[in-house]
This record gives structure tokens, C-alpha cells and sequence, in this order.
């Protein structure tokens, strides 16, 4: 199975993306990634300046404004979407926007380009009875070590690994 795990960080829930990161794993391995985010990081949300931040402003591929950045993530996402089970974890109000904004840029050629369905796994930990709002504890249950969070890139791929450990093809890692 292909999975391409999208995660992204914004300046508060439904503002302007500042990150984005992609994990395309086939086979239980990473095959690619994606991770960008803008060059001046300028948030006006307090918790994030403060919580953040400091996760993603190691991350070398800059953009100059929010729409070469997710221009760059939409290509990444055509390269490797087809055949693909794409995946982003608690995916409402960010991920799904993300996906929103890329395609009302150009609605002619991108209505039906975007993720159909985007799975969520944050209800699939719930429907298994674990807390959906973080895969930490049920990936330490499996041996992996807990993350932390809001590093894009980081945060697809432990949502892609916990989505494979749910649907049966559970891995060693990223």
C-alpha cells in the first residue's frame, strides 16, 4: 500500500499555512518526503510563535510567500498521489484547507486533482477506542518513541506509521 501523509502548520487554526510536510510510504518505508515552509515566520498567534515556531524554523527549504509554498506542496502531491491512500491526522480545519486553497487557485484543472477521500486518522484511533488527538501513545505502545509535535514532516510520518499499524500493515518505523 501507498500511503502520502500530509501535515501542515498554521497561524492558528484557519490561518495562513507557515509549514507543510509529506511522507510517501510504500512497502512500510519512506520513499519520499516533502518539507517547506516560509522564510520569514511571522506568526500573529501567541501559541504558536511559542509552540510552533521553535519545531519548524530548522527546516531548510524556504518559501517566500504562503502561495510559492503551497504551489510547491501541490506539485509534490501530483508526483505521488495516484495509486495512493492519502492520510492526514485530526486532517479538519488545516489539512483539509490546505487541500481547499490549492485547488480554488485554479478549479478548472484541479476540481477532481485533490484527495478523495483525505482519511482521517485521528477517527480511525478513535474508532479503536485510543485518543484521537495524538498518535504518541499509541505508537509507544508499539515501541516507537513518542515525537512530540507541530514539526510538519515529523508529524506525517508517525501519522502515516500509526495509520498502517491500524490497517495491518504495521511497520518498524519511518
Amino acid at each position: 500500500m501507498r500511503v502520502v501523509s500530509v501535515d501542515a502548520e498554521t497561524d492558528g487554526l484557519y490561518g495562513p499555512t507557515l509549514a507543510i510536510g509529506v511522507s510517501v510510504r510504500e512497502e512500510g518505508r519512506e520513499i519520499a518526503s516533502f518539507a517547506g515552509r516560509l522564510a520569514r515566520l511571522e506568526p500573529t498567534n501567541p501559541w504558536v510563535r511559542d509552540n510552533v515556531v521553535p519545531k519548524i524554523q530548522h527546516i531548510s527549504h524556504t518559501f517566500g510567500d504562503v502561495i510559492l509554498l503551497e504551489e510547491a506542496f501541490w506539485d509534490f502531491w501530483e508526483s505521488h498521489k495516484t495509486g495512493a491512500v492519502a492520510v492526514a491526522h485530526c486532517a479538519a480545519p488545516v489539512e483539509t484547507g490546505l487541500f481547499r486553497r490549492c485547488v480554488e487557485r485554479d478549479p478548472e484543472n484541479r476540481m477532481w486533482q485533490g484527495p478523495f477521500p483525505l482519511h482521517e486518522v485521528g477517527t480511525a484511533l478513535a474508532l479503536r477506542g485510543h485518543d484521537p488527538t495524538s498518535v504518541d501513545a499509541f505508537l509507544a505502545a508499539r515501541g516507537h518513541q513518542p515525537y512530540g509535535q507541530h514539526n510538519p514532516l515529523e508529524d506525517a510520518r508517525w501519522a502515516a506509521v500509526a495509520f498502517e499499524a491500524l490497517f495491518g500493515a504495521e511497520t518498524s518505523g519511518n
